[in-house]
């Protein structure tokens, strides 16, 4: 198959020249053929001319009366010999051709006409044997019936030499007629030639550049979706294909440019908005002093911001040689301690720089140990600089590669020096608050000490002195004035009891006024001090459980308050329970804390008032405590069967951070 426009016009006009060739041959060659024919024909009608001129000399021969010399005779029989022999000469130039007349295998020697000849050659040979007898015979009287015979026979030659003219025109008039047929399939063959040409002409040409056409205008609207497939030639192929690949080039610049635009657009968007969000952060962290809000708040955005899955920030301690992861916004799974030397490579590089870092999981210095090296497949992070002084770090971590840009960089740089500023001033509002806290502690535990210590302490003494004086033998004693006396000297002693003991609690209340505060450190920690301390004041033996994996780090004030409410039940069980053991146990369930005291002491009813008609001011404080986290305190006792306080509070995000993925056991104090 021709599958070029070139290749597929030339074939047409080659056939077209062919079949015009073919047309002019034939048509020369039935030309030539029919001039055979037409000399075929001349010779079969001298046939038929010269068996008439045979006729008429053989009845001249009859006719003429005998005449004494037979000098006529011997001309009119010369003659019929002359034109014998002409005719036997054609008979056999029409039987069987010669050089000079007919080609051998004349187109015209068809089956009747051959049994036409032969018939006449067969007359024609009775003819010569009657036509040699005549001019055998002796002068002036030929035999007459060789005459008759020979005019029977001329006669008959005569009818089939006119049948073998027709026959011989039949045959020419046959041969027209088929050249009038090729003819006829020429022309046909010419027409569908013409219409073959128009057809490839409009299949190959004009219909695959109307294609090209409509596609390049779909290209001029904008259309470059649309592929450019034009079926046709070779050529036409070729050129569609080059124009699908213009459009193809001119659909990826379009693409290109469209994809360039929408970057900027999200950039400057994304610009735009990382500036509002760090000025709502600088904001929102500066207008607030919480330590714990601010940890919570930086950690959220920086996470929201950088489109991290989790966002650490860690502070140094006091001094500079171990950095404490505080906060933790996003997966927990993302944490697997708690601290981190500051002496490792890693974060001393971070901490000596002037902005974010990329620390990814490749071509980093180590790897922090507080992150999980999953998180650490994209990481980055920044000191928290004051001025001079380094204070902690904040970092983000996601487990995806490539997810940081460096424009990310710049944004958590500024993020870190906005936090740094904010952390500083809530530390510092923290300190000046506890500074003035403590002082005023200080303060009502000197008024305590120096006012009602004094007064009790004075009581006491007169009362013993008093109970000294009693004590001593009257000069008339009497029943009556010694049942009086021991009454008295029963009541003044009751009196010193008590005394001592408002003592113990003044004391006490003291003590506890000017500790120091509670430290920073998880509540695991807290309590397992709170559990010693109790046990070092001796009876009743106390054994600490705590069922919590991780290392739970409040806030300051949060833990504060649990410690309180713990110290104080510790107290109640000592002053009141007589039991003989106390299980103090830390639990978590969900997003909710809660720390047991169980004792097996006396118990009491909680609808009857105390016996001295003295209200419980002890479970008043511990509700309040609770009320201050948020949480609720549950106290369930039974006459001599124990007494069990339950204090449960909310871990919410905003004031808990549970962090850490190691197990932690913290062992508990010794049991009974």
């Amino acid at each position: 198959m021709v599958a070029g426009l070139r290749g597929r016009m030339g074939l047409l006009f080659l056939l077209f020249f062919l079949l015009t060739a073919i047309s002019v041959s034939a048509t020369l060659a039935v030309i030539h053929t029919h001039q055979k024919d037409a000399l075929v024909i001349n010779l079969a009608g001298r046939q038929r001319m010269l068996i008439q001129q045979m006729a008429g000399e053989l009845r001249l021969l009859e006719q003429r009366p005998a005449r004494t010399g037979g000098a006529g005779q011997d001309a009119e029989i010369a003659a019929l010999q002359s034109a014998a022999h002409t005719f036997d000469q054609t008979l056999l130039a029409l039987s069987e051709g010669d050089t000079t007349s007919l080609p051998n295998g004349d187109t015209l020697a068809r089956p009747d006409i051959l049994n036409s000849l032969q018939q006449i050659r067969q007359n024609w040979t009775a003819l010569q044997t009657e036509l040699a007898a005549i001019a055998a015979g002796p002068n002036g009287a030929p035999p007459t019936d060789a005459l008759q015979s020979a005019l029977r026979l001329s006669a008959t030659l005569a009818r089939q030499s006119d049948d073998l003219v027709r026959q011989y025109e039949t045959a020419a008039m046959h041969k027209v007629e088929r050249l009038s047929r090729i003819q006829g399939l020429f022309f046909a063959g010419a027409l569908l030639l013409l219409a073959a040409g128009v057809w490839v002409t409009q299949k190959s040409a004009i219909e695959p550049l109307r294609g090209l056409g409509a596609a390049a205008a779909r290209i001029g609207r904008g259309d470059l979706a649309t592929p450019v497939a034009v079926a046709g030639p070779a050529e036409i192929q070729l050129l569609s294909t080059r124009f699908d690949a213009m459009r193809a080039q001119l659909q990826d610049a379009q693409a290109r440019l469209l994809t360039w635009g929408e970057q900027m657009e999200a950039q400057v968007r994304r610009r735009t908005q990382e500036l509002a969000a760090l000025h709502e952060v600088s904001q929102e962290i500066s207008s607030r002093l919480e330590i714990a809000y601010v940890l919570r708040s930086v950690t959220d955005k920086a996470r929201a911001l950088l489109g991290a899955e989790a966002a650490f920030l860690c502070l140094l301690d006091e001094q500079n040689q171990q950095l404490n992861l505080q906060a933790v916004s996003g997966s927990r799974a993302a944490v697997c301690a708690s601290y981190v030397s500051a002496q490792q490579p890693l974060i001393g590089h971070v901490l000596a720089g002037d902005a974010a870092l990329p620390c990814g999981i490749e071509g980093c210095m180590g790897m922090c140990k507080i992150i999980t090296p999953s998180f650490q497949t994209s990481h980055l992070a920044a000191p928290l600089r004051v001025g001079e002084r380094v204070i902690g770090a904040l970092c983000v971590g996601s487990t995806q590669i490539g997810v940081f840009s460096p424009d990310d960089i710049t944004l958590l740089t500024r993020l870190a020096n906005s936090a740094a500023i904010a952390l500083e001033n809530a530390r510092l509002y923290e300190q000046a608050e506890r500074a003035a806290m403590l002082e005023e502690r200080q303060r009502i535990a000197g008024e305590m000490h120096d006012g009602l210590a004094q007064t009790l302490r004075y009581l006491a003494f007169k009362t013993e002195f008093l109970a000294d004086r009693l004590a001593a033998p009257p000069g008339g004693n009497t029943g009556t004035n010694g049942k009086q006396d021991g009454e008295v000297e029963k009541t003044i002693r009751q009196i010193a009891a008590a005394v001592e003991q408002a003592s113990q609690d003044v004391r006490r209340s003291i003590a506890s006024l000017q500790a120091p505060p509670v430290p920073r450190c998880p509540l695991q920690e807290q309590l397992a001090g709170v559990a010693d301390a109790f046990a070092a004041e001796g009876a009743p033996p106390l054994a600490f459980e705590c069922q919590v994996r991780q290392p739970l780090i409040l806030p300051a004030d949060q833990a504060e308050q649990v410690v309180r409410v713990v110290q104080e039940a510790l107290q109640n069980v000592q002053r009141h329970a007589q039991a003989r053991r106390v299980l103090l146990c830390l639990a978590q369930a969900g997003a909710e804390a809660r720390v047991c005291v169980t004792d097996d002491g006396q118990g009491f009813d909680l609808k009857t008032p105390p016996p001295d008609g003295r209200r419980r001011f002890g479970l008043s404080i511990m509700r309040a405590r609770a009320a201050r986290i948020g949480g609720q305190l549950t106290v369930q006792s039974v006459p001599g069967q124990g007494t069990a306080l339950t204090l449960a509070w909310p871990l919410n995000p905003p004031s808990v951070e549970a962090v850490g993925a190691e197990a932690v056991e913290t062992a508990a104090a010794p049991g009974v």
